[in-house]
């Protein structure tokens, strides 16, 4: 191949700049053109593409967002849309694309390679949710900005004897929620993938303030977690631009709920998108630049349809369509840590 395509897709994450940076000097080493594309998929059609430079990359590595820009699309969706993607990516004379995304993004990558296309998929997220890979790029920073929060946030509570209730993001999974309640010793940790009951919340609130005379709990709310009488749901009548339930409020709802029942000083703050505007941390970018790294060998390879995922301490192939649809859930075990050591 003398020519590859990179794009961005879905929600921006740490680490995705020193993706497109190892790619970027990888083709510069080897003499192939490497064409940004930029505003995903939709500016693929449009023809936002280009010629990236070694300027374009320079001192990209240490920097938030993604230089490519990002959106999510529409294409894929339909019939016929993997000949327009096709055509698109052949007017620009691109004979190879490498995908940096999670699910949906990983989901429309399998499409183009099924259609004959080569395209290899590289793992981005702070969700961590995306199978294949025991980690995706965004994912530990992400962390390491909510449990600053939390850090900071123990020290109002216990200043005003609040209960504090942070929520994350994560959309149907509970990794953030669980890896920084863990890091940052939160009493009470809520994911989707384990329904809880505002009683048993509310039973453990109770025992930290009176039997161990706290005065103040930190609680950590996963946006898509649910209580078992549906008296806590995120999922709004609203959906976002690919038809999926707009998540977000369990926080102020639960903080409201704990106040009724309970008479505690309850307060919510939602982190929003301070989870993943970030500069990233060392372990990301290393993680971005190992992938990214093993993306491009495998499309240089020839092994279309797969993603770089981490496996252990090795980044592998994995093939797209044994991931396709799946999500990584938190386990049962890895909920326990959160769960004990709160």
């Amino acid at each position: 191949m003398k020519r590859i395509g990179i794009i961005t897709s879905g929600g921006d994450a740490p680490g995705t700049n020193a993706c497109i940076r190892t790619i970027a000097r990888r083709c510069l080493y080897d003499g192939v053109e490497l064409m940004g594309i930029f505003d995903s998929w939709d500016g693929l059609l449009k023809d936002e593409v280009r010629l990236l430079t070694r300027h374009d990359v320079t001192g990209i590595v240490q920097t938030a967002g993604t230089l490519l820009r990002s959106a999510r699309s529409r294409l894929f969706l339909n019939k016929g849309d993997e000949d327009k993607a096709k055509a698109a990516l052949a007017k620009h004379g691109i004979e190879g694309l490498l995908v940096v995304g999670g699910n949906g993004s990983q989901a429309a990558a399998a499409k183009l390679a099924a259609s004959g296309f080569p395209v290899v998929g590289v793992p981005k997220t702070i969700d961590n949710d995306l199978a294949g890979t025991e980690l995706t790029v965004g994912f530990l920073t992400a962390v390491e900005m909510c449990t600053h929060a939390l850090d900071n946030l123990r020290a109002t509570a216990e200043s005003h004897n609040r209960v504090m209730v942070v929520e994350v993001m994560g959309r149907n999974v509970g990794w953030i929620a669980v890896e920084s309640a863990i890091a940052g010793g939160a009493d009470i940790t809520l994911v989707p993938e384990f329904a809880f009951t505002l009683d048993d919340v509310c039973d453990k609130l109770k025992l930290r303030h009176d039997k161990y005379d706290r005065n103040y709990s930190i609680i950590v709310i996963a946006e898509g977690a649910v209580d078992k009488q549906g008296l806590i749901d995120p999922r709004s009548t609203a959906t976002d631009k690919l038809g999926r339930p707009k998540l977000g409020g369990v926080g102020p709802m639960l903080a409201r709920e704990i106040e009724d029942r309970l008479g505690y000083d309850a307060r919510c703050t939602t982190l929003g998108y301070l989870q993943r505007c970030a500069a990233p941390c060392a372990a990301d970018r290393i993680l971005a630049t190992r992938v990214s790294d093993k993306a491009y060998d495998l499309l240089k390879g020839g092994q279309s349809g797969t993603l770089a995922g981490l496996q252990g301490t090795e980044v592998r192939a994995v093939p797209l369509q044994d991931i396709k649809g799946k999500e990584k859930k938190v386990t049962k075990e890895y909920f326990r840590l959160a769960d004990l050591f709160g």
